[in-house]
């Protein structure tokens, strides 16, 4: 489903009592997700995503602006009839229920217009289907012994997940299989036999009852057309997508646990197989990853983005974590003070940020930004020349240098080094950084410094673990490509 924001606006009224002033949440806020699409929204707190991700499902109304889904504008449209699948940072689970009626429990009251079949003939005909496969069905109960004995319990689950059934279908294909373990031609003929007949008892009692059945058994009226029904969904049917589901987020064994008996990424799964289970058209995920360790915040991380791939659905991702953002969203959206500053591909974003704030917010470490100037043609850092400028006037100014954009400067190899990497000696100077200490990690070396024109907390540089480097003053070449120049007052980018 494509999505489609227009101008939208929300905005909380102040309270002359409490000495408040009206904000702007989200202010104007025109935005395309293109169909099937993982967008991460991304900035620090209060910054609007949240209230973004609720406005869209229709938990916050808009104070002004447009949401279309596709073809329809859904401003206004309660969040019930919007066909979205939410996950909150909490995950929201009942705690008394176990995981399979936790993710069950959007379907129970759920009511459905399609068209009527006889599910009883549906379900003797899969059946049927999968005892043509006796070896199959003799494996799947072997391998579902428990010390080295054949469990109903655990075959039938087994069953469930390796024939994409329902545990009914599956509990018929076990009471069949039992016999079938001998895997001779008599057995198998003799359970199709059973089914078969009563495929065709079931079939000529409605028969006489004057139903009527095409080949798919959907129910035919008078003139031969199918019927439509509205109605809830069988114990069958919600058993079958409740484990398609599972199976999909890989929760398909913990179905019996309760909440408390489960880790912090498994519950995370539980809530998004909820959010999935009634198959929606857009999915909103609001800092799903809040909670969890940085270990399992990277494994759950790369589960989201496989399930996303995996269903195709247009995808929603609340964070304020960079890291997150730039390693599983085909577009990502910063935003601050309400406002969308920048809007692309991840990697776009990081490699050409329109302003400062974008620049430092993007990046681990951030961004090195240094008072500098300009004059006669070229930008400086106190007295070192950085890159050269369309303009020759003076001008205040941000430089931000990437961590990784500094190259050790120790003689002629080194500007050999830099004529690889674009730096020409002639447009930069060399840049002296005090070092205070060295930093091994693994394949990297944080260097960690101060210069007298650094604005932050820290000056830090990454270089390969290879690098030659001391704790005392070191000179560095620039590559050009790392370095961003802005507007002292407006913050901007100077587009050199």
């Amino acid at each position: 489903m494509e999505i489609k924001l227009v101008k939208l606006t929300k905005t909380y009224p102040g309270d002359e009592k409490k000495g408040t002033h009206e904000t702007k949440a989200v202010d104007s806020l025109s935005l395309m997700i293109e169909n099937g699409m993982l967008l991460g929204l991304l900035g620090p707190s209060g910054c609007g995503k949240s209230t973004t991700l609720y406005m869209l499902a229709g938990l916050k109304e808009p104070t002004s602006g447009e949401i279309w889904f596709d073809d329809e504008e859904v401003t206004n449209l309660e969040a019930e009839k919007r066909g979205i699948g939410l996950v909150f940072q909490n995950y929201a689970l009942y705690p008394h229920m176990t995981v399979y009626k936790n993710i069950a429990f959007p379907l129970t009251n759920l009511k459905i217009y399609k068209e009527k079949r006889c599910e009883k003939a549906v379900r003797f005909k899969k059946i049927l289907e999968i005892l043509d496969q006796p070896e199959k069905i003799k494996s799947t109960i072997l391998e579902s012994r428990v010390d080295g004995k054949i469990k109903k319990e655990s075959a039938i689950r087994y069953l469930a997940s390796a024939f994409k059934v329902s545990k009914f279908v599956a509990k018929d294909v076990f009471d069949a299989g039992s016999e079938l373990l001998k895997i001779d031609e008599s057995a198998t003929k003799n359970q199709k036999n059973k089914y078969e007949m009563r495929l065709e008892a079931l079939l000529k009692r409605l028969s006489a009852k004057g139903k009527r059945l095409d080949a798919d058994y959907f129910y035919l009226d008078s003139e031969g057309k199918r019927i439509d029904e509205t109605r809830a969904l069988s114990k069958e049917e919600i058993d079958c997508l409740v484990r398609e589901v599972a199976r999909l987020v890989q929760i398909d064994t913990l179905l019996s646990r309760k909440p408390a008996e489960l880790s912090g990424g498994q519950q995370q799964r539980v809530a998004i197989a909820r959010a999935l289970v009634k198959k929606p058209k857009l999915l909103l995920l609001d800092e799903p990853l809040s909670n969890l360790d940085a270990r399992l915040r990277l494994k759950t991380r790369e589960e989201i983005r496989r399930i996303q791939k995996e269903t195709g659905i247009t995808t929603v991702f609340v964070t304020h974590d960079q890291d997150e953002a730039m390693s599983i969203c085909d577009r990502i959206v910063v935003m601050k003070d309400g406002r969308a500053r920048q809007i692309g591909k991840p990697q776009d974003v990081y490699k050409d940020p329109n302003d400062l704030f974008v620049a430092k917010f993007l990046g681990n470490p951030p961004i090195n930004v240094f008072n500098g100037y300009t004059k006669d043609g070229f930008a400086y850092i106190g007295k070192t020349k950085i890159l050269p400028v369309p303009f020759s006037d003076y001008r205040e100014i941000y430089v931000g240098i990437r961590p990784e954009g500094f190259l050790p400067y120790h003689g002629e190899e080194s500007l050999k080094e830099g004529l690889l990497s674009g730096i020409h000696p002639d447009e930069t100077g060399l840049l002296t950084i005090d070092i205070d200490h060295v930093q091994a990690n693994g394949k990297d070396l944080s260097l960690i410094g101060t210069h007298p024109d650094f604005i932050g907390d820290q000056l830090k540089i990454t270089l390969d673990s290879d690098a030659s480097v001391s704790e005392v003053s070191e000179s560095f070449l620039l590559k050009p490509t790392k370095v961003y120049l802005f507007d002292r007052k407006t913050e901007e980018r100077i587009r050199i």
